[in-house]
């Protein structure tokens, strides 16, 4: 199964692959000095709604990392409808792969800590990519409490792939950064983020009856969402973190 192609079709109805309030991001970046002369990363960035957002907002220049080329395709085009387009750097790569060499003054990485191999190595290359004094806002799930071992079973996951809300605080501060806020996802957030991405598949299966992986992919759904609704939704969080990469 294409896994890349699932979430962007699932994803259709969010602009944000990631179950978070864009108004909490919103607020928490405008409180930062960002102007025409700064650099915004974005790895993992997807369709780099969040981005492009910002660019338009603080006339900064914008990176945008994903190997995913047909979102950052939409990427593209939402940013020339922005008029912003001509800030916008997109480089579709692995991001393990990417060698960026000047660093930025903000990073970003919500949701998307596998594509550097998982909670501690982005840490550390996201604090590689940040000047001293600049910042990250990094987005990453948390265990509310001990999942279930069927929950695991049938989410493909571990234990150990999450750790707690504070463990993840602490470990920023391990690898050099100073956390200076924090949000956490709601419940009426989530639910809004998992129904959408439950629905977005759903109408998109409706409407291609004849996809070859429509089997794989209506299996795939009916899954997570069954296990968001029976153990994910008391279980599994989500946590934007604003760090401070300490001189």
């Amino acid at each position: 199964m294409d896994r890349a192609r699932y979430s962007r079709i699932a994803h259709r109805f969010l602009p944000v692959s990631a179950p978070l309030d864009r108004s909490d991001v919103r607020e928490v970046l405008g409180l930062l000095s960002l102007g025409a002369q700064s650099r915004v990363l974005d790895v993992g960035c997807g369709r780099a709604a969040i981005l492009v957002d910002l660019m338009q907002a603080s006339g900064a220049c914008g990176t945008g990392v994903d190997f995913d080329a047909e979102a950052l395709r939409i990427a593209r085009a939402s940013a020339a409808a922005c008029g912003c387009v001509e800030r916008l750097t997109l480089i579709e790569s692995p991001a393990l792969e990417v060698v960026l060499d000047d660093p930025f003054d903000l990073t970003l990485c919500i949701g998307s800590s596998h594509a550097l191999g998982g909670r501690a190595p982005t840490l550390a290359h996201l604090a590689r990519w940040t000047r001293p004094g600049g910042h990250a806002l990094w987005g990453e799930g948390f265990w509310r409490r001990d999942p279930d071992p069927a929950y695991l079973v049938a989410i493909g996951s571990s234990k150990h792939d999450l750790s707690t809300h504070h463990d993840n605080a602490a470990a920023a501060q391990e690898y050099g950064w100073s956390v200076v806020w924090s949000a956490v996802t709601s419940d009426a957030t989530f639910d809004r983020y998992e129904g959408l991405y439950r629905l977005g598949m759903a109408r998109y299966l409706a409407e291609h009856p004849d996809d070859p992986e429509l089997s794989a992919f209506r299996e795939r759904s009916e899954r997570w969402y069954e296990s968001y609704l029976r153990w994910g939704r008391d279980t599994m969080g989500f946590a934007l973190y604003l760090l401070e990469r300490r001189t």
